[in-house]
């Protein structure tokens, strides 16, 4: 191995992936990332195996990757993540040119799978520690996973077979985490998990999300942007929330709640604990309290079981765009979830029809909230270039790497993360 390793990354999958990503690059020294496949040593595959077209994405990185080992067979393939966790042996049996394979509880052997190639899986849950997420791949705008695993039973959702229990990051490890990342620039934190709200449980006994915010806040007087995602719908967390917002505009109005359908039959085959009542409680509250509020969902289009009259309801739910945000995903039929044995299940035809309908209002909602902003004049951080001419610029209403820019024309004194007051025209 070459003293200094040229790493290519392919990234795959949910922010968490990019957290985890990191962790391995922070467990490695004298390294470059190239962007080149040609100028690669190491080739890491992080992959995604949450739903199959996730998994054929997967799949595909990893055969266009080999086919470099072709021309350079020096050049060392890692496969790494969620699919490895979910798909081990057939991986295994069918990459056999792939250098390693490492399950999503192995990140610290990085180095060994690297070196020496092989198996790298284990059972035991991981949760990585501060000292842990030295590297980043945006220095603007970092993700912190306060937890990992899920101990929800969604009846649709494979996560907790892959990620195993919830298991929570102590509040001062975070704490100390985010304090690192803000005394090196970094301007906005999106805390993550598999689900956010159920945060502190495990080790605290009950739901300590309010306090780590609190806590950060507190501690870190410098100003950036706190913003929590993947919050599971629960109203008595979305009203210490609302407590806090109020007091400390850093934490971001902004409130990404996975609501995954409307109709009550559908909710209880979901095994999501809660009816739409519950649902509309929540909106109506945010609402209430928080004028200039956003508020972020995902909804599963044709879940078995879901007619006519069910898809309807869904669809004139997101007519209403209490939603400001929505965002659809087709039903994925998976094997080893109890959705998977449910009857009446939609056609794939169906089931596209009835996605791209669903697109076309919420691209009419976008539309509609954006055009509000016509003449008003909002705090934006700059996080990149679309070229020499064009900045790119996010409010605190659009999160990273799921919604939209504000292109804002260069002036000739603008720099990259820092925070601007902007007028949109």
């Amino acid at each position: 191995m070459v003293n200094r390793m040229n790493i290519g990354i392919i990234n795959l999958g949910c922010p968490k992936n990019t957290v985890d990503i990191e962790c391995m690059l922070s467990f490695l020294e004298d390294f470059t990332i190239t962007k080149n496949p040609e100028n690669a040593d190491v080739i890491i595959i992080n992959t995604c195996g949450f739903l199959k077209k996730a998994r054929e994405e997967s799949e595909k990185a990893i055969k266009d990757m080999l086919r470099y080992k072709e021309k350079n067979t020096n050049l060392k393939i890692i496969v790494s993540g969620c699919l490895v966790e979910k798909e081990k042996e057939n991986l295994i049996d069918k990459y056999k040119d792939v250098h390693s394979f490492i399950g999503v509880n192995e990140l610290k052997k990085i180095f060994a799978a690297i070196k020496t190639g092989g198996v790298y899986l284990n059972t035991k849950p991981y949760i990585y520690s501060a000292k842990e997420h030295k590297v980043l791949l945006n220095e603007i705008s970092a993700y912190v996973k306060i937890a990992d695993g899920c101990n929800r039973k969604c009846s649709f959702c494979v996560i907790p077979q892959i990620k195993g229990k919830y298991r929570s990051r102590k509040i001062d490890d975070i704490v100390a985490e985010i304090k690192n990342l803000i005394s090196t620039g970094v301007k906005e934190i999106n805390l993550i998990s598999q689900d956010s709200s159920y945060y502190g449980v495990d080790i605290y006994g009950k739901k300590k999300l309010p306090d780590l915010i609190e806590k950060i806040l507190k501690q870190i007087k410098d100003y950036f942007w706190l913003r929590i995602m993947y919050l599971y719908p629960d109203f008595d967390i979305v009203k210490k929330l609302i407590k806090i917002m109020k007091k400390d505009r850093r934490l971001c109005r902004y409130f990404d709640i996975p609501f995954q359908h409307i109709n009550d039959n559908i909710l209880r085959d979901m095994k999501r604990g809660h009816k739409k009542n519950y649902i509309i409680k929540i909106i109506k509250y945010i609402r209430k309290q928080i004028e200039n509020a956003v508020i972020r969902s995902s909804f599963i289009v044709g879940f078995p079981g879901e007619g006519k009259k069910e898809y309807n309801e869904l669809l004139d739910f997101i007519k209403q765009g209490v939603i400001d945000k929505p965002g659809f995903f087709a039903y994925s039929d998976e094997p080893g979830t109890e959705a998977f044995l449910l009857k009446n299940k939609n056609n794939s035809k169906k089931i596209k029809m009835r996605l791209k309908k669903l697109t076309v209002v919420s691209k009419k909602i976008c539309y509609y909230n954006n055009k509000k902003l016509k003449n008003k004049k909002i705090e934006c951080l700059i996080v990149g270039n679309k070229n020499k001419n064009i900045f790119l610029a996010r409010n605190q209403n659009n999160a990273p790497d799921v919604d939209d820019f504000i292109l804002l024309e260069n002036y000739g004194n603008i720099q990259k993360g820092k925070f601007y007051k902007v007028r949109i025209n």
